[in-house]
Formats: structure tokens, sequence, C-alpha cells
């Protein structure tokens, strides 16, 4: 769901200090460093996926694939999935990812762009653009620190040097710091080639690998002026302003294309494509010259068969084949075998193998899986890797078979609360993922998946326990439940229950 996120130290996961087995009272007096020289971090879970920002792969290694998260910076896998470890910690200046990109040429230059989108009440925000030449041992900062939020990269098929990143930037201010940014030289310098205004950046770029030098981009308002309510900041909803009859003002939302890999940038409009609003995606298929194009907005998927020239609506009758959640939900893919074989993302994952006309469920549940990013391998479309508000599932036969999320501790946690019981226990609120709790200790000798259990309250909002009686535990989210240990029973205590 679109919701808060938070700083990195609970995004990534819960810690704790060995050792500790009391809470200080609120207002207790600072206690000397020199008590706590000895003590270190430690990681007692959730153990589970949480929201996924970017994914990519890497040509040529099957069980290679990189994830960045909201908060918890990049990881990667090299089993398939099976196993996945952090590898961005030593960046210290930011934990937000937006985007990973690995330089198709050579499997060792990996570049990540900070920035994740905003999804309401809470920024996290960027510093540019990173970059690895040991495939994400050491990372070196690439400058475009006031881009802020960049969501989308590519980097030249041939040449690991060529490399454009779409900002969005700076949703609190005005800021030229906006666009498509091209280097030649690995990201030493930067030359911006797409600008739309001070207030509009780029939300997608994408090609058919065959044709590489064919680029589309689609850009959206990204800057809430000093009267938004800054609790509702959604980065899909800042181009959604409510126009008035007969406006004909030019729309943020745009659509352009590039048929010098980048270089120069003509607005695609007409031909049958409708005003566009809000957050967009495009795809572009391969083996067809980079003429079949796919785009999906808040309320249809368009394709085009002429590079962009003329568009005609898909699955028209098909509500689930458009964004969800007002463009929280957006992507559009497509194989790279077969032009036909189409996915788009709304709560659920969907595909079509008729070029769009039909649509069926592909992967999620549609009650809010909510999927996020995908990328699938140009060179072999059985790899694929999604990447949910439930964490990150790999696929090495085109969707038949997945890897878990119960094997990433990235999940997102609003809130944290522990009780005055001992051994105590943590409480915590998951991002789509529900209300959970676990003892300060563990039954295995440490803290394992196996400790924690479910409480029947919100995911997002607060749960904290009653100080004087830890068995009795309160959370809020739609009201207030209260429920009771060790029966678990519990009942809605909302003022709305009063007459």
């Amino acid at each position: 769901m679109r919701l808060p996120s938070v700083r990195r130290a609970l995004t990534a996961m819960i810690v704790l200090l060995a050792g500790s087995s009391s809470v200080a009272p609120l207002g207790a007096q600072a206690v000397d460093a020199r008590l706590l020289a000895g003590l270190a971090w430690r990681n007692i879970g959730p153990f589970r996926g949480g929201r996924v920002a970017a994914v990519t792969g890497v040509i040529g290694e099957p069980g290679t694939f990189y994830a960045g998260f909201p908060g918890g910076g990049v990881w990667k896998t090299t089993s398939a999935g099976e196993v996945w470890y952090p590898i961005f910690d030593a960046v210290r200046e930011v934990s937000s990812i937006g985007a990973v990109e690995v330089a198709p040429s050579n499997a060792d230059v990996v570049y990540v762009g900070t920035g994740d989108m905003l999804t309401g009440g809470t920024i996290d925000q960027g510093n540019g653009v990173y970059k690895s030449v040991d495939a994400g041992k050491t990372w070196q900062h690439l400058g475009l620190a006031a881009s802020r939020h960049i969501q989308t990269m590519l980097v030249d098929t041939k040449d690991p040097d060529v490399v454009m990143v779409g900002a969005l930037g700076d949703p609190l201010k005005k800021s030229d710091v906006r666009g498509v940014f091209r280097s030649a030289d690995g990201g030493r310098t930067w030359t911006r080639t797409l600008y739309v205004d001070d207030e509009t950046g780029i939300n997608k770029l994408a090609r058919a690998f065959d044709v590489p030098h064919v680029i589309f981009a689609t850009t959206m308002k990204h800057y809430a002026p000093p009267a938004y309510n800054q609790d509702r900041l959604r980065s899909p909803q800042f181009s959604l302003a409510q126009r008035a009859a007969g406006d004909t003002t030019p729309p943020q939302t745009r659509l352009y294309k590039s048929a010098d890999n980048g270089v120069t940038w003509t607005q695609v409009q007409g031909g049958g494509l409708p005003r566009l609003e809000g957050r967009t995606s495009v795809a572009v298929a391969m083996g067809t010259n980079a003429q079949r194009v796919f785009l999906i907005t808040n309320t249809a998927l368009w394709r085009s068969d002429d590079g962009g020239a003329t568009w005609r609506q898909m699955a028209a009758d098909d509500t689930r084949v458009r964004n969800g959640q007002g463009g929280y939900s957006c992507g559009v893919y497509v194989d790279p075998h077969n032009p036909d074989i189409v996915y788009t993302f709304n709560t659920a994952a969907y595909r079509s193998t008729d070029g769009g006309k039909t649509f069926t469920g592909f992967k999620g549940a549609p009650g809010g899986d909510d999927p996020q990013q995908a990328w699938i391998d140009p060179t072999n479309g059985s790899r694929i890797i999604l990447g949910y508000d439930q964490g990150l599932i790999v696929s090495l036969d085109a969707g038949t078979t997945w890897s878990s999320w119960y094997n990433q501790s990235t999940e997102q946690v609003y809130h944290v609360s522990v009780d005055n019981s001992t051994p105590y226990w943590i409480y915590a609120t998951q991002q789509d993922a529900g209300s959970i709790r676990v003892r300060n200790r563990g039954n295995f000798g440490e803290i394992t998946p196996f400790d924690w259990s479910a409480v029947p309250t919100w995911e997002w909002g607060t749960i904290i326990a009653d100080p004087l009686d830890p068995n009795s535990v309160y959370g809020s989210g739609s009201g207030v439940v209260k429920v009771s240990y060790p029966t678990e029973q519990w009942i809605n205590v909302s003022p709305a229950q009063d007459p």
C-alpha cells in the first residue's frame, strides 16, 4: 500500500543492542557512552522482504541479480534469489535507492541512482549517482546530488562508459537538476539532454535491446508547491491536479523519443494518444525494429506499431490493465523473444500472449501484492526478477516457479515499541505485511524467523503495550484495536464505537 516509509535503521531491519534487557524511561538522562562501548548491534528481523524500488540482472550470469530498496541500500544475489546480501552499507551518506543498472558489456560496472519514489508522508531522498567497477564491492560517487530522486537509468549495450540517468528532481523546491542526464565518460561529466521545466522530471527510460539507439522517456511533474499537504506527498499524484474545462495548458506528463542514443529528443503526441496525466511507463519490443511500443497510464494501456506515430488502446474492457492505486503500481514490460507477450502492473502482475488484446493473472494477489519493478533478461526471457511490496522474487523458467521473499531482511517498518515484561516483547508494524512481535531473546540460541508471531492489528500506524499490563496491546491504523494475551482475542475500542 502507499504508506510512509521510514529511515534506514528501521527499513532494512530492526536492531537492538546485544545484551540489553530493559528500556530506559522517557526523559532519562543520557547514558555514558563508555558503558556501551562493549555492545554490538545484532539483526533480530523481520527476516522477510519489503518494498522494492529497483531491480536488474547480469546478462550471461544466470544467478546474479541486484536490487535497490527505499531505505535499505543495494542488495545482490549470485544464487538466483536463494541468498541475498547487502553490498551498499559502506556508503554512509545515503541509503535510499531508486535505480540500479549493470553495464551489459561489462558485468563489473554497476550504476546506482539514489532517492526512492515518494509514497506518502516521509521523503527518502538521495544524493545522486554511484558507480562500482568491481561488481558492488566498492562505490564511487558521481555527482548529480541535487537530483534527489532518480528512478530510471540506462547503460549503453556496448560501451559501459555511456550512461543515461532520468532525474525526477527535488519535490520540495523548483530546480533545473531534472530531466535526462547523459555521460560518455563513465559518469565523470554529465550533459543534460532532455529538460521540460523546473517542476518536471523523468519517470521512465526504455529501449529495445536490439535497437539500442532508439530510446523513449516519460516525464511527470515532481514538485509540490508550498500549499501542498506535506502529509500526502506521493510522486505519482503530483501530475493529477484537476483541470478546468477547456484548459489547454501543456501537460507535464509527456512521452519523448530519441533516435540518437539519448543525445536529442522529440515529443511524441497525437496519433490517437490522449492527453497524459500522472505516472506512466513505457516499453519497446525487441524484434520489431523499435516500432512496437507500449505505454501504460492510470486509465489504459496503449500500443503503437509504428514507433509512436499512431496509437490504439488495448484491452479496453479490462480494468486491471492500467496503473494500480493512482499510479503507485505502474509498469509495462515485453518478452525479448516474442513481442506479443506483454506484462503489466496493477495491484498484481498480468500477462498477455496476444499483443495486449487480453490478459490473465501472472503473479500476485489482486488484493495488493503491489508489484513495483521488473527486469527481464533481454537475451533470455525466462530469466525474470520482480520487485513487490512483499520483496524480491526470481524466476528462471518464465514464471513457472519463483524464489522466496522470506530470505531477505529488508522489510520496511513503520513503528517499533517494547513492553515492560522480562524478557521483553518488541512490537512492529510492517509495510504491507501486518503487525508482528518477538521476544528480545530467542528460543534457538538466537532470534530466528520462528520466534516472530503475528499481531492482529494494522500494517501501519502505532502499536504499543499497556505499560502496567504487558498483556494488553493497542494498535492504531483504521481506528484502535485492543489485543489481549495470551488468548490473542481482539476488540475494536475506537472512539467511534462509543454512542
